[in-house]
């Protein structure tokens, strides 16, 4: 058996193992000096000269280097700048495509990876984790007066609540170009704000902006995403089902990659108008026309409790109304 390259086993440590794009988009990335310095991490400059035999400063030119193209993350330890790679292929993903110089051609084999590579991959995530880790946060207009939502499934609370705030663009439309969604939507918190501010690749906004890219969002039918955990949110995407890393595969191969909201949709048929735009809206095709009630019907088992098709309902026919407890929210 030859041994593998060290872009091999860089996707390795990004758990893709046997890829056989993602070692060629590492190549794209470093050489294989600078793959084998990647392999080293987590290292401090000091640390990362003393392994593969450069100077400090030569060490933290290249740590630099690699934190700007989203290879490696950064944090202030006791012992210095500690630097450490992505630590999965999502954050491989989502940090080396918001890379302002990233070439064209790394944005297509990305692409390629995620129609031919990705489904089979996504599967093997979705089978060694107990729950996803993003999850469906409804829109919130769509919601029964009768329930009370939660303070980590308000998108508004969240924003609300931020100390820090930023805009990127979504990497997924980034890449996959599929639809005409706007593209500037996805919101960073907290920590992760403080991350894409500090990298370039995000803007930092007020909180009256975020929320304006949060209605927007939701009149172009995007669904909001955030963090399957009850506490710590560091980001609220916006995300169509045709681009995004998660939705498609569950979409076309039953891979649940993001947990659904508590909340189903429901619909009154008596002020139903039949008009049809919550049927073309759904990204899941859990809404359909029954043509005995002359009213749309949901299908409980497909609807995710996004609630984007309430937006677009004329007559308020259209409500989410709570159906899982609140301990389906995992803890941390």
């Amino acid at each position: 058996m030859s041994e593998k390259s060290v872009y091999e086993k860089l996707g390795e440590k990004i758990m893709v193992p046997g890829s056989v794009r993602i070692p060629k988009l590492f190549a794209m990335l470093v050489d294989e000096k600078e793959a084998g310095m990647l392999l080293a991490l987590p290292a401090t400059a000091g640390e990362l000269a003393a392994k593969v035999g450069i100077t400090t400063e030569e060490a933290a030119k290249k740590l630099a280097e690699f934190y700007h193209k989203g290879l490696a993350f950064k944090s202030v330890k006791p012992d210095g700048v500690r630097y450490r790679m992505d630590r999965d292929i999502v954050q491989f993903h989502d940090a080396t495509i918001l890379w302002a110089e990233a070439p064209k051609a790394y944005f297509e084999l990305w692409q390629e990876f995620m129609e031919t590579e990705w489904p089979a991959y996504a599967k093997i995530v979705e089978s060694a984790i107990p729950k996803p880790f993003t999850r469906i946060i409804p829109v919130e207009q769509s919601l029964d007066a009768k329930n009370q939502i939660l303070s980590f499934e308000s998108a508004r609370e969240l924003i609300d609540t931020a100390k820090v705030i930023c805009v990127t663009k979504c990497t997924c439309r980034l890449i996959a170009g599929k639809c005409d969604k706007p593209v500037e939507v996805c919101l960073q918190i907290g920590k992760a704000a403080d991350y894409n501010i500090d990298r370039g690749t995000g803007r930092r906004i007020t909180k009256d902006e975020a929320l304006k890219i949060l209605k927007d969002s939701e009149e172009a039918g995007l669904m909001h995403v955030t963090m399957n955990r009850s506490d710590d949110m560091h980001f609220i995407c916006n995300c169509c089902g045709c681009c995004c890393i998660a939705m498609p595969v569950m979409i076309q191969y039953g891979t649940r990659m993001t947990d659904p909201s508590r909340y189903l949709a429901k619909i009154d048929a008596d002020t139903c108008e039949a008009c049809g735009a919550c049927v073309d809206r759904c990204w899941f095709s859990a809404i359909s026309m029954d043509e005995k009630k002359n009213a749309a019907v949901i299908n409980a088992d497909k609807c995710m409790g996004c609630g984007v098709c309430q937006v677009v309902c004329p007559s308020g026919a259209l409500t989410l109304v709570e159906s899982r407890p609140r301990e389906f929210i995992p803890a941390a």
